[in-house]
């Protein structure tokens, strides 16, 4: 009973941490809370085979228009297969610049950005997590070397390591 109570009360301060940050302007920077679940959200996989290596970080800036790594960079070869992080819809292939981009639309706000990325979907094909959506490809963001995942929920970068790890600090909680 008192394990229930204490979940009640967990669920509680998630859902008045979302009240409480839903107005919040988009220049200040805003720790997304997450739901409370073992490995990160449920549904959510690494794009790519096993658990790659993290060549560089998530680093969001502190404004907008700073300097930042809005993403991660996963450890990958050239022609590696890339799968889908989530079940959701493509919604742009094409090439940014100098590289084969990918996104997909998950729904519920959640927004991921693959590249390089060289894939045959076309725009609007439904996928499932896990499916093969194209392999790591030439471009310039990692020289060859990697895979950069980018997640956008609302409109506003997240670390994507989020979605798949629990990365929150344990509580202790006194023994009875």
């Amino acid at each position: 009973m008192k394990t229930f109570r204490l979940l009640s009360l967990l669920q509680l301060l998630f859902l008045l941490t979302m009240l409480t940050t839903a107005g919040t302007p988009r220049d200040t920077a805003v720790q997304v809370p997450l739901p409370a679940t073992a490995t990160g959200r449920p549904g959510w996989q690494w794009p790519l085979a096993g658990e790659p290596g993290i060549l560089t970080p998530f680093d969001k800036p502190e404004q907008e228009w700073l300097a930042g790594h809005r993403g991660v960079d996963l450890r990958a070869a050239e022609g590696t297969s890339v799968l889908a992080p989530h079940r959701g819809r493509v919604s742009f292939r094409s090439t940014v610049v100098d590289r084969p981009v990918l996104v997909i639309d998950h729904g519920g706000g959640f927004v991921t950005s693959l590249e390089p990325v060289s894939s045959e979907l076309a725009v609007g094909t439904w996928i499932e997590a896990g499916d093969n959506v194209g392999t790591v490809a030439t471009g310039a963001h990692c020289s060859q070397r990697c895979l950069h995942w980018g997640v956008r929920l609302d409109g506003e970068y997240i670390d994507p390591v989020l979605l798949i790890r629990d990365l929150r600090p344990s509580i202790l909680l006194p023994l009875r």
